[in-house]
């Protein structure tokens, strides 16, 4: 049963079309991810571009340091501001930030305020280095910072202040240095899941509405398996064509990235791509945990659309819903007053797929004094959401095809 459900969903040609275009998507921001990295190599004053960028940024990161010390940070910042010049100038570009490279964006931001979307780059011409630059002690006092100000939609409790806090000091530190070019770039091609979910919404809207729209409907609950075993058979083939459909095209990326370009970096911590994240996690287990957040964004979104296909018998009707869930919350702006507003608009799939973002939000959800993460919260709300849709598929297609009698 479940091989003639995947036949109706293959035999379609809007979808075949739709799973093509979305492999061709990663396929063409794969080219281009790899073809368009550059590097500049101070020994020929050139920009390298391609493969060749990612093997001379290695090499330069190597050169650079192993560990991430306050020593070294200080001895950077010195040299930095021994140049004495201003660092937002095209001169201070070319002559220091732009050979130094990844190392002086990753520095920078640290001691860049969290609430400011663009890096100031003077802020290291201010660094007092009469005790060294502190590197490490100025990424808590950032946090910290950040969780005692005063916010218009309302403040940190004092219980999410104290897990935040704890969560950021449990992090290993000193970090570990290393080029991230090769990991930001699968890192990237996994969020393209995020374009592949609509791949998932066209094919998944008409498993039951088609049945309606063709006349079966009705018939098919005559059946002996028809009110139990035959949707069931309809949930289970589109879950698992969405997680074979997700994970082939992820498979496929990340194995041609490999081979091409290496896994470098993979045991690099995360905090390099972010200093203040509080997740002692490295490059590999974050990319794993994108693709298991898109995938479990993915397998709500189509058992979601499933319990709207039972029940409002119109594949055209639920193709639009699956779209207007993914697309118009993008819209949604952050309110300035209200805390709760801001806590369910994190929550929306367009947010809650970009983990990048999630991991440095410093977002949380409060039950009394009990903390949970905005990450745990993701996995608890889809969970439950998925429950609650899979529950009420089988009712909505016996009730719509009993009113189409």
């Amino acid at each position: 049963m479940i091989w003639f459900e995947w036949k109706k969903i293959f035999g379609r040609r809007l979808n075949i079309i739709a799973m093509i275009s979305g492999y061709v998507l990663i396929a063409v921001c794969m080219f281009n991810y790899i073809t368009q990295e550059r590097f500049y190599d101070k020994t020929t004053d050139t920009y390298l571009e391609g493969m060749e960028s990612f093997s001379r940024s290695r090499e330069q990161a190597a050169q650079q340091t192993k560990i991430i010390t306050d020593e070294y940070i200080t001895q950077l910042v010195q040299q930095i501001q021994n140049y004495q010049l201003d660092l937002e100038r095209d001169d201070a570009y070319m002559e220091v930030i732009r050979p130094l490279g990844d190392i002086f964006y990753f520095t920078v931001k640290n001691y860049t305020d969290m609430r400011e979307e663009i890096i100031d780059n003077n802020v290291l011409n201010a660094i007092d280095l009469s005790k060294g630059a502190q590197f490490y002690k100025q990424r808590m006092a950032k946090i910290k910072d950040y969780l005692n100000m005063d916010f218009s939609s309302g403040n940190y409790k004092e219980a999410e202040k104290q897990y935040w806090i704890q969560k950021a000091e449990n992090v290993e530190v000193p970090f570990r240095w290393g080029s991230k070019r090769e990991m930001s770039t699968i890192w990237e091609i996994i969020n393209i899941g995020f374009y592949l979910v609509f791949v998932i919404i066209i094919c998944v809207s008409p498993v039951f509405a088609s049945e309606y729209e063709s006349g079966a409907a009705a018939l098919l609950l005559t059946t002996k398996f028809g009110k139990n075993r035959l949707i069931y058979t309809k949930i289970l083939a589109s879950v698992i064509f969405t997680v074979g459909y997700l994970t082939l095209g992820n498979l496929l990326a990340v194995a041609t990235i490999g081979l091409l370009l290496g896994f470098h970096g993979a045991d690099l911590p995360v905090q390099l791509w972010n200093s203040v994240i509080p997740y002692s996690m490295n490059a590999a287990q974050v990319c794993l945990l994108t693709f298991v957040i898109i995938l479990l964004i993915s397998i709500t979104i189509a058992l979601f659309l499933l319990c709207c296909s039972a029940g409002l018998r119109s594949s055209l009707a639920v193709l639009v819903i699956g779209v207007t869930i993914m697309i118009a919350p993008a819209f949604f702006p952050m309110s300035k007053e209200s805390g709760l507003w801001n806590h369910l608009n994190y929550l929306f799939p367009v947010r809650a797929i970009d983990v990048k973002e999630m991991l440095g939000s410093f977002v949380s959800y409060t039950v009394g004094n009990f903390v949970i993460s905005y990450l745990a919260m993701v996995v608890i709300v889809y969970t439950a959401v998925s429950a609650a849709a899979l529950a009420f598929t089988r009712k909505g297609f016996v009730r719509g095809s009993l009113r189409g009698k």
